[in-house]
């Protein structure tokens, strides 16, 4: 790549990032059905932990254009490893007051961290592409002909369902191990959870959604080639669903996975033979009322007539 495409595109990311930027100091509350794990957070520690984010994400975007990391030896799952390593360890810097190591089986067991790795292709690998190439291959073999084009629109997005993914992650580690130290809770949560209790009650029904999303309806979005995605607004934070290829994924599912499409081609099998016996019971009362009812009322009037004719 010559040196001045390569500084055109650093001038696109940053531009991309300075609109995240900008919207993240706006209002940044959840406004989908779903838990976000940032939800018990304080506006001001919130609004912090989505600039770590976006700051860390661009420095690894603008380390790649620049050439400081070999676009062949690039690995996603290991981009994501150190970017949450890296964002936990800023936040909670904020807490200590000094830099603090998080161990990296902290990270990998998380079950969050497993779970968005599963979709590192949508999340990292294809916003790290377009923004070299808008008609890059793997953006292509996902979003075409739906998306045919990777317009900054579309980037921006994609980014901003990143950022939001990441800030999960983190607070999920932070969630599970740290909320028993009141002093955390108290500079970084919201007043109402303040209290273990009620922060214990929001990790559990948090961790069951997780589940839920993992083990259904991933599988369901996949089987239905679709995905949903978090979109950053100047008026909060939206959930969006999208089309998305999602055949490669599809024939790796596994176990309960595997068994949510399964139940899902069954109810659409009986579905359907139930909607044939429907229509069938439906025609069957039709023909019924118009051919031999009608024929039997049609005789019993040309009765009639005939009796009054003598």
């Amino acid at each position: 790549m010559k040196n001045r495409d390569r500084e055109k595109l650093i001038i696109r990311v940053s531009n991309v990032f300075a609109r995240l930027q900008y919207k993240i100091n706006f209002d940044i509350n959840n406004t989908s059905s779903f838990l976000l794990a940032t939800d018990l957070l304080r506006d001001n520690s919130k609004r912090r932990l989505f600039k770590i984010v976006a700051t860390n994400v661009e420095s690894v975007f603008i380390e790649l254009l620049r050439g400081k990391i070999n676009p062949n030896s690039l690995h996603g799952q290991s981009i994501f490893f150190s970017l949450i390593k890296k964002t936990t360890q800023e936040f909670l810097a904020g807490y200590y007051g000094y830099g603090i190591n998080i161990q990296s089986s902290l990270i990998k067991e998380s079950f969050y961290t497993k779970f968005i790795l599963n979709d590192e292709r949508i999340l990292l690998s294809v916003a790290l592409q377009v923004l070299g190439s808008e008609d890059s291959k793997l953006f292509r073999s996902i979003f075409v002909p739906i998306y045919n084009k990777a317009y900054d629109s579309f980037i921006e997005a994609l980014l901003d369902n990143l950022i939001v993914e990441i800030t999960n992650a983190v607070m999920f580690i932070v969630i599970n191990e740290f909320s028993f130290i009141y002093e955390v809770r108290k500079n970084f949560y919201r007043s109402n959870f303040l209290s273990l209790r009620n922060v214990e009650r929001f990790r559990n029904n948090l961790s069951w959604q997780s589940r839920i999303k993992n083990f259904i309806k991933r599988p369901a979005d996949i089987y239905n080639s679709q995905q949903g995605i978090w979109v950053i607004r100047t008026t909060g934070i939206y959930y969006r669903i999208i089309y998305a290829n999602r055949s490669n994924d599809l024939m790796d599912l596994r176990n309960f996975s595997l068994l949510t499409v399964i139940g899902i081609e069954t109810k659409d099998f009986v579905r359907s033979r139930l909607d044939e016996a429907i229509y069938f019971f439906g025609s069957s009362v039709r023909y019924t009322l118009t051919s031999v009812i009608g024929q039997v009322i049609g005789l019993v009037w040309r009765g009639i007539i005939e009796g009054l004719k003598k």
